[in-house]
């Protein structure tokens, strides 16, 4: 706004008018400076009020330079703020000042049409970089804009992850031990080993949280284990049959190593599917079975217990399942899970191996 206002006022230096009229040219430079204050919020106001000055000006002092900054920045204003359909009429309207004197000077001697074809160049100039400004600021506005949204997405990953491995590893320790303690307490006799059995899954999910709860909070010294993998489903069994199962694994086709992650993914389903049959199954006993396939996993977890349709599973917001079925999805997998029809229920997965 200053710059336009002295330069206004330095083009009447050296000119000579009459005394109302440099008054009113004083007020018509005020005019053109002044709204300029307001050239992001209210662009085309301010751009209109500048022209009707200009035309003003031009009527009292017809052969002056009219190609002032005023003009310039708001026409710059109206195309990196405005989002009306105006802007490119802007650019238009800069254009036909262009080529109408252009056209007239050729038709005969317009002296005075000459003075517009700065206006029109310089005016286009400013719209042009003017656009070029708004396309930059929108492609950092939507680049900030999508690396927000990979940011929230991968905490969203995240956060589900660290939910999908508490729960599968709290509630399959903790069910293990409540179905001991709870025959414990059946019997009348508590079982020195049935006791060690508790005491050992208390500790392993105490250290399993310990691990979780270290690394979200970033603190070096945190146990870094690795992953569990199917060379650990034995283990599980064990602590079935403990529990009271007649638990069986069988392993068909050519046993080979999985990725990581493929590997911790077909580990969890086993576990949640035996969390699930200790849980809620009432079975007595329970069989998983691995079969290595060319291109894929088939994990088949089935108990004898009392089963659940396959409506009920499918309509399930248990989080195990929710779990289960958000691993497989990464993996672009298969997941079942219901009654047979020789009872019992079923849980079988299949998993591609790239």
């Amino acid at each position: 706004m200053a710059f336009s206002f002295v330069a206004g006022m330095l083009g009447f230096v050296g000119t000579h008018y009459r005394a109302s009229v440099l008054a009113v040219s004083i007020f018509l430079v005020l005019v053109k400076a002044l709204p300029l204050w307001l050239r992001r919020s209210r662009p085309v106001l301010v751009l209109v009020l500048i022209v009707l000055a200009e035309i003003a000006q031009f009527v009292l002092a017809p052969f002056t330079d009219r190609s002032g900054p005023a003009l310039i920045f708001a026409v710059y204003a109206v195309s990196v703020y405005d989002r009306s359909p105006v802007r490119l009429w802007v650019a238009g309207a800069a254009i036909t000042v262009i080529v109408v004197p252009v056209f007239l000077l050729f038709l005969g001697d317009f002296p005075g049409w000459r003075s517009f074809i700065p206006v029109g160049a310089l005016s286009l100039v400013a719209w042009v970089i003017g656009d070029y400004v708004r396309s930059r600021r929108r492609f950092f506005t939507e680049l900030v804009a999508r690396h927000q949204q990979a940011r929230e997405q991968a905490a969203e990953e995240e956060r589900l992850r660290i939910a999908r491995e508490l729960h599968d590893v709290v509630a399959h320790n903790v069910s293990v031990m409540a179905i001991q303690a709870g025959a414990a307490r059946v019997s009348g006799d508590p079982d020195k080993e049935a006791l060690r059995s508790i005491e050992s899954a208390a500790r392993d999910t105490i250290a399993e949280l310990n691990r979780l709860v270290g690394v979200l909070r970033k603190q070096p010294e945190a146990p870094l284990a690795p992953q569990p993998g199917l060379d650990q489903v034995e283990a599980l069994l064990k602590v079935s049959r403990d529990s009271g199962l007649e638990a069986t694994l069988s392993v068909s086709g050519e046993k080979r190593a999985l990725p990581a992650a493929l590997d911790l993914t077909a580990y969890r389903i086993v576990q949640e599917a035996i969390t699930n049959t200790l849980k809620h199954a009432n079975a007595s006993r329970l069989e998983v079975r691995l079969s290595y396939l060319p291109d894929a996993l088939e994990i088949t977890i089935r108990d004898n217990g009392r089963g659940e349709s396959e409506d009920a599973v499918k309509a399930s917001t248990g989080h195990g399942l929710i779990g289960m079925r958000e691993r497989v999805a990464l993996f672009g997998g298969d997941l079942e899970a219901g009654s047979t029809a020789v009872g019992g229920f079923t849980v079988r997965s299949k998993l591609p191996i790239a």
